[in-house]
């Protein structure tokens, strides 16, 4: 019974807190050259989220800040820990906590995160949840050189199915608005640098 109740309460928390950013993003022009969608998810109710976007960085510039799996925590929106368990190439073990609902809800997770073998000169970094306190969590950033390798076409990925009595389609757009930021947040980083992440 008490767990019913306080995940009500989250539920409450999280819808309100997605209404309210969502009004938000459309005061500003951040969503510029990105597109968004949803893509259903065999056997779920909830969608993936997708972000795609075109950067003038080449791949070079761009694959070592998606593999750099403990800086996420840097510019990452919402991250408040990444901390690498252990690695070997560009396969890791990840350590991640991620605060949603404006602080009310912390999720957290033990992810595998890894490059696939390449197909070409295009590269495919996954994270797949491995132990956590949500139901489901993939995603998954596709670079692809572009304009003759001088731009990096993004496509990310994410599913997440935090376990919460709300409608389906409260997680599906949250998942798409969090590829949004996402590539809102890469984006940030390939051009500022490190030295002005939050």
């Amino acid at each position: 019974m008490g767990t019913t109740i306080i995940r009500a309460a989250i539920a409450i928390a999280l819808f309100v807190a997605s209404s309210s950013s969502h009004a938000a993003a459309n005061d500003h022009d951040e969503n510029a050259g990105i597109f968004t969608a949803q893509i259903p998810e065999e056997g779920s109710s909830i969608s993936w989220g997708q972000a795609v976007i075109v950067l003038d960085k080449p791949i070079e510039e761009v694959l070592p800040i998606v593999l750099d799996y403990a800086n996420y925590v840097d510019f990452m929106p919402n991250f408040t820990k990444s901390r690498v368990l252990a690695q070997r190439g560009t396969r890791a073990m990840v350590y991640m906590e991620v605060s949603v609902a404006k602080g009310a809800i912390t999720l957290f997770g033990q992810l595998n995160l890894a490059e696939r073998p390449a197909s070409g000169d295009v590269r495919v970094v996954e994270a797949r949840l491995m132990d956590g306190n949500i139901d489901a969590f993939s995603a998954s950033f596709t670079l692809t050189p572009v304009d003759g390798g001088t731009r990096t076409e993004i496509d990310f990925k994410i599913y997440v199915d935090p376990d919460i009595p709300l409608p389906s389609s409260v997680f599906s757009r949250e998942n798409e608005r969090a590829a949004g930021r996402t590539v809102r947040a890469l984006r940030a980083r390939v051009f500022e640098g490190p030295q002005r992440a939050s």
